[in-house]
């Protein structure tokens, strides 16, 4: 898959997956994670629903998995991930300040409209930067709440 507009697609089947899992698995936030997404810019934070997992499941698709891991994120840190107004959480990582993270990405990602239109420019950013130095994660690191 060295053509750009077939990662591109594979990369988009796999974030359109998820995002239906977690709605169709997920759970609603309390009333304090509402007012903790508030706090970050979520405009619509009821429509969120989170997973807990045992892992992000990464490495389930091969596309995927490269990708990730040409831009630095599989050294064990991703304990979050974010598609639109659903997340995943791994199980015992929760936490206010990986919540407040993963609130962000919400946020981010409605300002841009889409999945599609967020994951261009995410997929953009961290193949360009790196994962840590990513312009939409330095952003979400400023307003992790500790």
């Amino acid at each position: 898959m060295d053509n750009y507009r077939d990662v591109r697609a594979s990369v988009m089947r796999w974030v359109n997956k998820q995002y239906e899992i977690i709605q169709d698995q997920g759970v609603e936030l309390s009333d304090g994670g509402i007012e903790l997404a508030r706090s970050v810019g979520v405009l619509e934070p009821t429509r969120i629903r989170v997973l807990l997992v045992d892992q992000i499941p990464i490495n389930g698709d091969p596309v995927v998995q490269s990708l990730a891991k040409s831009a630095g994120m599989l050294n064990g840190s991703i304990l979050g991930m974010t598609f639109g107004h659903s997340i995943y959480i791994a199980r015992g990582a929760g936490s206010a300040r990986l919540y407040s993270h993963e609130f962000r990405h919400v946020y981010q990602y409605e300002t841009f409209d889409s999945l599609e239109a967020f994951m261009d420019e995410y997929l953009h950013q961290v193949l360009t930067f790196g994962y840590t130095r990513a312009p939409l994660e330095l952003d979400a690191k400023e307003f992790e709440v500790e």
